[in-house]
């Protein structure tokens, strides 16, 4: 599975496709479906390992290069983008879901609330290449760092309601709520336990120079502590990266002390990196390997309308709603034209709607069937015309368009 994954990210570079498409397709040809010479079944401790403290470290991995600096410019949008906005998408999806596909509001929702995380694994690179303004890239990037757990916790709360078979906004609410409350709390005490750990500013900064260590361990103890409690473990890993990438801005962080030199901080950040690109390429290869083509076939015309609805109508109203209203920040058309263009799926959904897939969770089948189509559709329709369309905006660093 790695030298499958190793050779796709060759291959795309080549034929220059994203990574991702490439590599679900390399997890179908060492699959059953194909040559049968790789096996990772979901319901097996390795694709339930990788999807659990993978996707946690992977979300681990977004909030230590999220930036509190940078998104406090525009906050109130954020925050409206990566809250009310999940909601928004996820409702819109669910509309579309229970009308095409007949099932139940519950099971529908779920499967938008799974779609409705965009994908900082894919969003970071693109960005880096394009040199986008940093107002737009620092907010996508950031909305996909934060929406991830967001949306994760979403899904997980409904799947009790799915496989009740009734559907309460109160319990759903008060679940998401109590998911979201204890996850947070966790992960901030996990996360100054840990900035304490590595930090090279106190006496007590014992794996300074060996953060690996102390990283995997409690990032794994946060979230299997969380899952036992009835929390969010992705949330918790989430607020711990967040909390270890800025220890030296938070304010209990500056009065405990906490810091990292440039030289460890570039370690810890790489070491985490490194990890978090593993698990994206196991996941997307497990994907390729245990994809569901019966499930592919039945719902593909089906879901095409649905990927029209996310891709060209839930997004679009999900940003003007979340974003007009944030009068501070200044939005301008082309800006936001472009946020609506931009909102890629990628390695989260695919892990969650797996995980859900393995355990039998209703409508699990129709989720994964989603996902992979929106990983097609957001990837080649969108990933793939960002650039020309952010030139042709003027969006890019240092164009006339920009000076305005």
């Amino acid at each position: 599975m790695l030298g499958a994954g190793l050779v796709s990210q060759l291959v795309a570079r080549i034929v220059r496709l994203p990574e991702m498409v490439v590599m679900i397709a390399a997890g179908v040809l060492i699959g059953p479906a194909v040559l049968g010479v790789a096996s990772n079944p979901l319901g097996g401790v390795g694709a339930q390992l990788l999807f659990n403290a993978g996707v946690a470290m992977i979300l681990f991995h977004g909030g230590v290069g999220v930036s509190l600096k940078v998104i406090s410019r525009v906050a109130f949008g954020l925050g409206l983008l990566v809250l009310p906005g999940v909601i928004v998408t996820a409702f819109i999806v669910a509309l579309a879901v229970a009308g095409v596909f007949g099932v139940g509001f519950a099971v529908a929702l779920m499967v938008g609330a799974i779609l409705s995380a965009t994908d900082p694994a894919i969003l970071i690179p693109l960005f880096d290449r394009l040199n986008v303004r940093p107002k737009i890239s620092q907010t996508l990037i950031s909305e996909s760092a934060f929406n991830d757990p967001i949306s994760t916790v979403l899904a997980l709360a409904l799947v009790g309601t799915v496989q009740s078979g009734s559907f309460t906004l109160s319990d759903t609410f008060f679940g998401f709520v109590e998911e979201m409350v204890i996850g947070t709390a966790i992960g901030l005490f996990a996360g100054f336990l840990l900035a304490y750990l590595v930090s090279t500013t106190t006496r007590w900064g014992i794996w300074d120079e060996a953060p690996g260590v102390a990283i995997l361990a409690v990032v794994a103890l946060a979230y299997f502590s969380n899952e036992a409690v009835g929390g969010s473990g992705y949330l918790a890993a989430f607020v711990m990266g967040l909390v270890v990438g800025n220890m030296g801005d938070l304010r209990l962080g500056r009065r405990l002390g906490l810091g990292q030199d440039e030289i460890h901080a570039r370690r810890l950040e790489s070491f985490v990196a490194q990890i978090a690109e593993i698990a994206t390429l196991l996941i997307f290869v497990t994907l390729g390997i245990n994809l569901p083509f019966d499930a592919l076939s039945k719902y593909f015309l089906g879901g095409l309308v649905v990927m029209a609805v996310f891709i060209f109508v839930a997004r679009p109203v999900t940003v003007l709603v979340s974003l007009l209203p944030d009068r501070r920040a200044r939005w301008s058309r082309d800006e936001l034209l472009f946020l609506c263009w931009s909102r890629e799926t990628g390695v989260v959904p695919t892990a969650v709607a797996s995980l859900l897939l393995a355990q039998g969770v209703k409508g699990a089948d129709i989720a994964v069937s989603m996902v992979a189509l929106a990983v097609f559709a957001t990837l080649l329709l969108q990933a793939t015309t960002a650039a020309p369309l952010a030139r042709r905006l003027g969006l890019i660093e240092g164009t006339p368009a920009d000076a305005g």
